[in-house]
């Protein structure tokens, strides 16, 4: 009965629900905005602004760490890297834990040009699934969904994070996923990632640098001028023929 009872007032309070906190606290506002390279598509698309302007934020019920748009040398702890932007001096973090199952979601409403091929973005990811009891493996996916949000029309998975594992820095990793399909059509793009347990490790995903990919300019080879200067010389030809034969 005392076990029991203790079990209880463990769970009332709270004390058992999660076994590890970060350090880390959302910037008050006060952050600098910084000077990233453009956005060729996304509005914000490295979050120079400071904030997440421009993004519909889904977040997860008591995330690890809520989303957040941070400055360089962020520091979550567990021995997780510092955050370091690609683009500017600002990216978007998001805690890769939670009380789960669940999802954590950040998206952006867009339409795509007419001759896009892809999305491309950065992504750096640290977790702990060893000593928490995890037992099911978390991913994060791109979603192409309908514009307002919806079930996806594609999925590609970019990120899986194991079970048992430990990755303190995944390292500076670039995605890059085929969008071509949907080209001119008015879609969301969205980044979602898989909470499937409650709090069975900590971890977070750096994201920055959105943008659409675009097939580079058409370059005229030598085959082709080749063949454009022949058709020309028969064109002329094929005039002072008609000029021999008039006269």
């Amino acid at each position: 009965m005392f076990k029991k009872s203790l079990f209880l007032l463990l769970a009332a309070t709270g004390l058992n629900a999660q076994p590890y906190q970060s350090d880390f606290q959302p910037d008050s506002g006060n952050a600098t905005t910084g000077g990233g390279g453009g956005c060729n598509l996304f509005t914000n698309c490295s979050f120079e602004t400071g904030d997440t302007t421009g993004w519909v934020i889904n977040d997860i019920n008591s995330p690890f760490i809520p989303i957040s748009v941070v400055p360089d040398g962020t520091d979550i702890g567990f021995g997780f890297f510092l955050t370091q932007a690609t683009d500017g001096a600002f990216s978007l973090i998001a805690g890769f834990d939670g009380d789960g199952p669940g999802v954590v979601e950040f998206a952006q409403d867009v339409v795509l040009p007419s001759d896009i091929s892809t999305i491309t973005f950065d992504y750096r990811g640290a977790w702990d699934l060893q000593g928490f009891g995890a037992a099911v493996d978390r991913t994060m996916s791109l979603e192409v969904q309908p514009s307002g949000g919806g079930a996806a029309l594609q999925s590609d998975l970019i990120l899986t994070a194991t079970a048992g594992d430990l990755v303190t820095d995944s390292g500076p990793q670039s995605a890059s996923v085929g969008v071509s399909s949907f080209a001119g059509q008015a879609v969301r793009i969205a980044l979602v990632m898989d909470i499937p347990e409650d709090f069975t490790g900590p971890a977070f995903i750096q994201f920055d640098n959105f943008q659409g990919g675009f097939p580079p300019p058409r370059v005229p080879t030598l085959g082709m001028m080749s063949l454009a200067l022949l058709g020309g010389l028969m064109i002329a030809v094929t005039v002072l023929v008609r000029r021999k034969v008039q006269l």
